[in-house]
């Protein structure tokens, strides 16, 4: 290897290594806070808690698409939730944390009675001529999706209308990637199986 490129290397590795250390750390910090507040009933801990993730779960919200007041309502009911469970299981306070402002994120398109986005639409899509009783694809994607079990459809919204890689998503389910991969890759698999065979009419 060319002395410029095992620098590269290197320097990458390190700042990989570091980035890990950041994480690692700050979820130490998360988790000595809550242990205060849950142990020791130290509601200064629970504050400091809450002045380090909000901004950033704000902006995480802001990021995947919600308007300023509608990420602040989601960021309220999540620490509402958040503070009810917590105590119970302390493993993974941010993962979990941010797993609640993801459902309370599905719960409210559902409440608006949003549709897939297209991106749904274009992965499943097997005819561009395919006719359905539906008024548009959109309608008929939603139908498809209502008949998925609960859990297939979170993740569906997760991946496709609230955004999240399959990284974030195997963060916040405290799943490996690859699994997160293989379920999305067998849902849309489904999917487009079930819009094959309506094409076909059977």
């Amino acid at each position: 290897m060319m002395p410029c490129k095992i620098y590269w290397h290197a320097k990458l590795k390190l700042r990989c290594s570091s980035q890990i250390f950041l994480r690692i750390t700050m979820q130490n910090s998360a988790k000595q806070l809550l242990e205060h507040y849950c142990k020791d009933a130290d509601n200064s801990a629970f504050s400091k808690f809450y002045r380090i993730e909000s901004p950033r779960l704000w902006q995480f919200l802001r990021n995947r698409g919600c308007s300023e007041d509608g990420a602040l309502e989601l960021l309220s009911e999540a620490f509402l939730k958040f503070i009810q469970v917590v105590c119970k299981d302390l493993r993974s306070p941010v993962a979990l944390l941010y797993r609640i402002a993801i459902n309370s994120h599905i719960d409210s398109y559902r409440r608006d009675k949003a549709s897939p986005i297209d991106q749904l639409d274009i992965d499943i899509e097997q005819q561009a001529d395919h006719k359905t009783e539906f008024q548009n694809r959109q309608d008929y994607i939603e139908s498809l999706l209502k008949k998925l079990p609960q859990d297939e459809q979170n993740l569906m919204f997760m991946r496709y209308r609230v955004g999240l890689t399959h990284k974030e998503i195997a963060n916040m389910m405290e799943l490996p990637e690859g699994t997160v991969r293989r379920q999305c890759a067998s849902i849309i698999k489904k999917l487009k199986q079930q819009w094959q065979d309506d094409a076909n009419g059977t």
